[in-house]
């Protein structure tokens, strides 16, 4: 291979590389401007859960942001686009469009509800969450889009959530649902695994009547192990 073909080769190699990590990087950066933001987060209220990859049913689903609240479960994907973004509800597609260039990208409606349908078989245990899908896009690209899905630039994300303002979920039952989440994440980490050692949950126990998770209370004669799933399910052990 003489030297003008090796540079057109070595080329070749970094225009696939660049090509390969530019997005992710875009990403990446996307991400952790959200992450920023939701520190803002009473942290009382909203435990937040960032780049969480589930593995169901042979299957990744990496979700940007998890929010586990007193209000629900809030499922957040991020967008680093620019340009104008086209697209309706229930489009396959939308298009980012520069000037003459027009990519199609898949509805990231769509894609938010794989994430939640995954979450879902995560935490079968708790039928009763109510889960809040979020588009975010920052402010490099121009929205026009039609939807009842929240659709919102990254400054008005905070205000998106805090729109849903309903409290039902107790502070045990929070630390429940995140514990059940990051024993279930893939990519699992240190930090991870203090959080659910500390658990109230009882892993080695399920409940006999509906196969749920046990967990201990305290109730009038002492402590005692209850089913996650009550009130629908009243099985209870010393």
């Amino acid at each position: 291979m003489n030297s003008s073909l090796l540079i057109i080769f070595i080329l070749g190699i970094l225009y696939l590389i660049i090509r390969y990590y530019i997005p992710k990087i875009k990403g990446y950066i996307g991400e952790r401007r959200v992450s920023e933001k939701l520190k803002r987060l009473n942290n009382k209220e909203y435990i937040v859960l960032n780049n969480i990859e589930l593995k169901i049913k042979g299957s990744i689903s990496q979700i940007d942001h998890i929010i586990v609240s007193d209000y629900g479960i809030f499922v957040i994907e991020t967008k680093n686009y620019k340009g104008w973004i086209v697209g309706y509800e229930k489009d396959r597609y939308w298009s980012q469009v520069i000037y003459k260039y027009r990519r199609k990208f898949y509805n990231p409606i769509l894609q938010n509800q794989g994430h939640i349908y995954a979450l879902k078989h995560v935490l079968k245990n708790y039928p009763y969450l109510r889960y809040y899908s979020i588009i975010t896009f920052t402010k490099r690209a121009t929205l026009k889009t039609k939807t009842y899905t929240d659709v919102v630039y990254t400054n008005k994300l905070i205000k998106t959530i805090k729109k849903y303002d309903s409290a039902y979920i107790h502070e045990r039952t929070k630390n429940e649902i995140v514990a059940t989440i990051l024993t279930a994440r893939k990519n699992i980490r240190a930090e991870d695994k203090s959080i659910i050692a500390n658990s109230t949950i009882n892993r080695n126990i399920s409940c006999p009547n509906c196969g749920g998770n046990l967990i201990k209370r305290n109730g009038q004669y002492g402590s005692f192990w209850g089913c996650t799933n009550f009130p629908k399910c009243k099985y209870t052990r010393n």
